[in-house]
């Protein structure tokens, strides 16, 4: 009988302390150096697929913010195969790196923004991939909030 209390003590401690664990889990807010990347991806791509829809730009920049317009998300997802945000050292600086918007088209075709940042500003989960793979480019996926 003893056995029997002590593993339904056990059983309750251990479900309690895991859902108090995954509780904890929660998404972290992004970094600074995330949260100026992300809002200038988003500003791009709206910049591009606006020239490219032939769009206001406002409208597009209010579908990319949340509000989305049914039709322009229509002309998007016709028009669009993907979007990366492609992080690059820098050619010839140890201390910049060149973030790119790519977006690709259905069609095959490419459109791109790029802009140079010194490398302390890359967030930190890119500084880290760079320090240990050593590779020249990290890409991250971009998705339209529609698609989030």
């Amino acid at each position: 009988m003893e056995f029997v209390a002590l593993a339904a003590v056990f059983l309750f401690v251990y479900v309690l302390v895991s859902r108090l664990a995954k509780r904890g889990k929660k998404k972290s807010a992004p970094s600074r150096a995330e949260a100026a990347i992300e809002t200038w991806a988003k500003a791009e791509v709206a910049r591009l697929l606006a020239a490219r829809l032939d769009i206001e730009a406002e409208d597009m920049a209010t579908t990319l913010d949340g509000n989305p317009d049914p039709d322009i998300v229509t002309k998007v997802e016709k028009l669009v195969s993907g979007v990366e945000v492609v992080f690059a050292r820098a050619l010839g600086s140890t201390n910049d790196a060149d973030v790119r918007v790519e977006v690709r088209l259905d069609n095959g075709g490419l459109e791109r923004s790029v802009k140079r940042i010194a490398f302390s500003e890359l967030p930190d989960d890119v500084r880290e991939e760079f320090a240990k793979s050593g590779t020249a480019h990290v890409y991250r996926p971009w998705s339209f909030p529609w698609q989030r």
